[in-house]
């Protein structure tokens, strides 16, 4: 056996264990969302280091958007890091925490906590500073909600033949 070959078949054998595949559909979902983000356009990606290092720094980013454009789960999750600091904050009781708890996640689901001016979001530190719509009152919590109620239309206004023959009556 020759020493130039046993080093040579090594150096071939580490080339073949590096992995390079085509990129999976979520990645390039990824990158499409992102990629207004970074001006440099799109990253090759081809290792699987390199795809875990760009999934970590989209988990990072992801959460750095205004309150409105957060999708539900994010809003949710955003929503249980709040109710866990004004638990310490506040030192709430059990029951108290299972109150607010159901009453955000349910107004969160039923799109009641969409409006950016209902929450104070601070897109730098990925953080709910406050929501202006919860109230306590006593040991509770509540949201006051403003609905605005659309009026019905009256109808069509009336035609002067319509209004002559009302007036004789």
């Amino acid at each position: 056996m020759d020493l130039k070959n046993v080093l040579n078949e090594s150096e071939q054998e580490e080339s073949k264990s590096i992995r390079k595949h085509k990129k999976p559909v979520q990645l390039r979902d990824i990158e499409n969302r992102s990629a207004s983000n970074r001006k440099g356009g799109l990253i090759e990606c081809e290792t699987d280091e390199q795809i875990k290092d760009l999934l970590e720094k989209e988990k990072e980013d992801i959460y750095k958007q205004s309150w409105n454009k957060l999708d539900n789960g994010m809003k949710i999750n955003r929503l249980k890091l709040y109710i866990d600091r004004e638990t310490i904050e506040n030192e709430l009781s059990d029951e108290e925490v299972i109150q607010l708890k159901r009453l955000l996640m349910n107004a969160c689901q039923s799109n009641k906590l969409n409006k950016n001016t209902d929450i104070i979001y601070d897109k730098e530190q990925c953080t709910i500073k406050t929501i202006k719509i919860l109230k306590r009152k006593e040991s509770r919590y509540i949201l006051e909600i403003n609905d605005v109620k659309k009026q019905k239309p009256t109808g069509k206004s009336k035609s002067n033949i319509e209004r002559l023959i009302k007036s004789r009556n």
